[in-house]
């Protein structure tokens, strides 16, 4: 039993059967070109291996051991050597609405589960899902989940650069808008990472408006992001921006040692770039240079030959620039040629999948042989999990800290033009109350204009009641990525703990590694420290940010009062001075409500210092927890 791969140009269903079948398969996986979907290669596999479960998806371009392929079918197959138990899902609904769409999946693997305790060493879970969904929203559900403690690895459908239809199979069943699931308990040990063959510069700088459901940048430092971003690159004209332009020129996010690429793709209104995954206001990105492609594939292998013994086979998910770039360059034989010496599938995908959505990205799950005794690199893999998932967390969350600054910023400074305004408003219309007495017509010009005045700032209010709404939320998800943050030290904790008492076990020979294990239980001590600190930050903000939402309220009632009382002025078309007072104490109500603007500005002062989440703390820890995670293996 082992892990076997085929792959054709055309739809040779007999002879790819043929090469992936053997005894007590498990699962099948396959990708394919979306020419072949009138072929129903869903049912072809499905009829052949009816004990197995089988997934596939849509692709540009396939991997195998064989051979690279611009077209045609990949598959790769799984026996009860390598996989004790397999728990599949496939839903609809992944381009209206992947965030429920999400959770429907996970619903069901979690009842198909059932009791069973899942562990990141011991469960892989594979994901496909329609390639023009958002599948940030996807992977942020599986991330979050804290009761599915194990990695997802995949990649986003695509389909031949058309855009227009992606597809996703399981078993019998084909999607056009689909989420496929696969989890594994694996018999043998396997290791996942991405890869980034993008380099960070010293260029960095920061989005400042965005609008993530279409992944479109509007503003980079207050400018429209076109124009910004061609300037960065010595283009005095946004027409110059092109696709290649763009593939050799993305975007990264860094934390720690790691890249987060984002690549654009588009202007829109001549202003906005688009990308390929959403960026969030008030995400610090860096301009990336290329770096060597060839070369970073090979460290890839190199890197998974250090956390598993005898690696077999591997399943690669490659972006598709990546894809187009190794075209351009005439390296596609080169890179297939680098994983040629393993049992390998794979396929160029729309987006990357690892704990986040990805482009620009190669992520690889890598299989090892059985392990008999004690698995030595075990604890290492484990350490690795946790290190993957803690840097995808921080990178929602760092982005989701600086949007909280960005967003209270703006409210601070549009607050002291709306009450300068407004005091001068109500200056203006005590005057213009005084004229009207002696008349009424000509006063009614003035009363008109500050009725307008009063429609602006019903409209500012609006935008500043939705940036506060959004704010709530922001610091809500804040604190929703900080508790999982605190899962994963828990579980870092005890996976220290166990790897002291396995070098106790060991004696004079393990008192080196035990060294390492106390370090990085000091790390998970520090880093939930730190956590419950910023969580404490966090729901005074909420608090905080609740009682601002109140009085802003209740300085639009007032607002809203002031300003029935010139409608009904105007309309009973009358000068009795009962009214006139009225209204003048009225706006006196009023202005004295604005001069507690300035305890508003205060109070989001401090809301900007205590939302204040350091970046560059975080990747400092990170950086420590790494250097112990690396000490591991020289144990």
């Amino acid at each position: 039993m082992a892990i076997k791969v085929s792959s054709r140009t055309s739809f040779d269903m007999d002879g790819i059967i043929r090469e992936i079948n053997q005894p007590d398969i498990k699962a099948v996986l396959y990708f394919f070109s979306v020419e072949f979907e009138k072929d129903e290669p869903q049912r072809a596999f499905k009829r052949a291996f009816p004990q197995a479960s089988c997934m596939g998806a849509s692709m540009i371009g396939g991997w195998s051991t064989q051979q690279a392929i611009e077209t045609g079918i990949t598959a790769i197959s799984f026996s009860s050597g390598e996989v004790e138990e397999i728990f599949v899902t496939i839903q609809e609904g992944a381009r209206g609405d992947p965030s429920h769409t999400a959770q429907k999946a996970i619903q069901e693997l979690k009842r198909k589960l059932g009791s069973r305790q899942v562990n990141p060493d011991e469960y892989l879970g594979l994901i496909f899902f329609d390639g023009l969904c958002l599948g940030e929203a996807v992977m942020k559900e599986f991330t979050l989940e804290k009761d599915l403690n194990l990695p997802f690895v995949g990649g986003a459908a695509a389909d031949e650069l058309t855009f227009t239809r992606t597809l996703v199979a399981l078993d019998e069943r084909l999607s056009g808008d689909g989420l496929a699931v696969m989890i594994m308990k694996m018999r043998i040990p396997f290791f996942f990472n991405h890869y980034v063959h993008y380099l960070p510069t010293d260029t960095s700088f920061t989005v400042t408006k965005s609008e993530n459901m279409k992944r479109i940048v509007w503003e980079i430092e207050g400018q429209p992001a076109a124009v910004y971003y061609a300037g960065l690159l010595g283009l005095n004209d946004i027409n110059k921006l092109n696709p290649s332009v763009y593939s050799k020129n993305p975007l990264g996010v860094r934390i720690g040692n790691s890249v987060y690429v984002r690549s654009p793709n588009a202007v829109i209104d001549g202003r906005g770039l688009q990308f390929y995954c959403y960026i969030e206001a008030g995400t610090r990105v860096h301009l990336l240079r290329r770096g060597d492609i060839i070369d970073a594939a090979g460290k890839a292998l190199e890197d998974a030959g250090r956390h598993i013994p005898g690696l077999q086979g591997c399943l690669l998910f490659n972006c598709v620039l990546r894809y187009l770039e190794l075209k351009e360059f005439h390296k596609v034989k080169a890179f297939n040629d680098i994983f040629g010496k393993i049992s390998f599938a794979g396929f160029n995908t729309f987006g990357e999948e690892l704990f986040t959505h990805h482009n620009q990205t190669l992520t690889a799950v890598f299989f090892g042989s059985p392990v008999s005794g004690i698995d030595a690199l075990k604890t290492k893999r484990l350490f690795h999990y946790a290190d993957s998932k803690l840097k995808s967390l921080i990178f929602e969350i760092t982005s989701r800290s600086e949007l909280l600054n960005v967003t209270i910023q703006y409210l601070n400074d549009s607050f002291g033009p709306v009450s300068d305004y407004m005091k001068q408003g109500t200056v203006s219309f005590k005057k213009s109350t005084g004229a009207f007495l002696e008349n009424f017509t000509k006063s009614q010009t003035d009363i008109s204009t500050i009725d307008n005045g009063f429609k602006a700032i019903n409209r500012e209010f609006g935008e500043s009641f939705a940036l506060t709404e959004a704010l709530q939320q922001s610091a809500k998800q804040a604190s929703e990525n900080l508790s999982a943050i605190n899962n994963v030290t828990e579980i870092t904790n005890i996976l220290a703990l166990n790897a002291a008492i396995e070098a106790a076990r060991a004696g004079v020979v393990g008192k080196g590694f035990s060294v390492v294990a106390s370090e990085i239980r000091k790390h998970a001590g520090t880093t939930k420290n730190a956590v419950d600190a910023i969580s404490v930050n966090i729901a005074f903000l909420i608090k905080t940010i609740g009682d601002l939402f109140l009085r802003m309220d209740t300085v639009k009632n007032e607002v809203d009062q002031a300003k029935q009382m010139i409608e009904n002025l105007v309309a009973v078309n009358k000068t009795e001075i009962s009214v006139i007072n009225s209204v003048n104490h009225d706006v006196s109500s009023l202005e004295s409500t604005f001069l507690e603007y300035d305890t508003i500005k205060e109070t989001l002062n401090e809301m900007i210092k205590q939302s204040q989440v350091s970046k560059e703390d975080i990747e400092k820890m990170l950086i420590v927890f790494q250097h112990n995670v690396e000490k591991t293996g020289a144990s």
